[in-house]
């Protein structure tokens, strides 16, 4: 069950959850939870309570025989398209043709851009280099919804878990939100990133 952080006081303030439901979400469970300085606002704390425990190795080794390990780490960006009647989803629903790439208005253009092949990125994609370092000094190097690049991976820890916060002062406005956004969550295998888990948006209200 997703729920408000303190840190802003507010309970009106915009937020939105995104659900990982592990009997849908590859054994994914847990949220992560945006929320919003203010109505108008780019600034937002990130919240993540994630577990991976119930996560079968062999089935993501299944889906992608790129990771024969068990995975450590775990990529994370807002993709643009939800065509699934569930909240989270798992491999193939939430592949490109059913989720798209990340959300990019401004067009920075990294491989996985949801304008990725357009004239306006075929010079930019092969500088794309999207970092939490590089961005803190401009934040135009990265695709807005490069979450992972931004921020950086997600690590589990011994238990298997990410719990965490993190906060980004460029995030997307909340106008911009929409009922199809999902964040996905990628295996670090190397330098295969597969799809494992997909979970879309819900704005919360003052009573979720």
């Amino acid at each position: 069950m997703g729920s408000r952080s303190s840190y802003y006081g507010d309970s009106n303030l915009p937020a939105y959850v995104y659900k990982f439901d592990p009997e849908y979400a590859a054994g994914v469970s847990g949220n992560i939870t945006v929320q919003y300085a203010g109505p108008f606002s780019t600034y937002v704390g990130i919240t993540a309570q994630l577990d991976f425990t119930d996560v079968d190795t062999s089935k993501i080794t299944a889906f992608d025989g790129n990771c024969t390990e068990e995975v450590t780490k775990y990529k994370w960006h807002i993709h643009v398209k939800w065509p699934n009647d569930g909240d989270s989803e798992s491999f193939e629903k939430c592949a490109l043709s059913v989720t798209g790439n990340h959300y990019d208005p401004l067009k920075a253009c990294g491989p996985n851009s949801e304008f990725v092949g357009t004239d306006d990125c075929l010079l930019k994609t092969p500088e794309y280099d999207c970092n939490p370092n590089d961005y803190s000094w401009d934040p135009l190097v990265c695709e807005k919804g490069d979450l992972a690049g931004k921020l950086g991976d997600f690590e589990l820890d011994e238990n298997k878990q990410v719990y965490g916060e993190w906060y980004d002062p460029n995030y997307p406005l909340p106008e911009e939100n929409t009922p199809e956004w999902n964040i996905i969550l990628h295996a670090v295998c190397g330098k295969a990133t597969p799809r494992i888990a997909c979970a879309v948006g819900k704005e919360l209200d003052a009573d979720y």
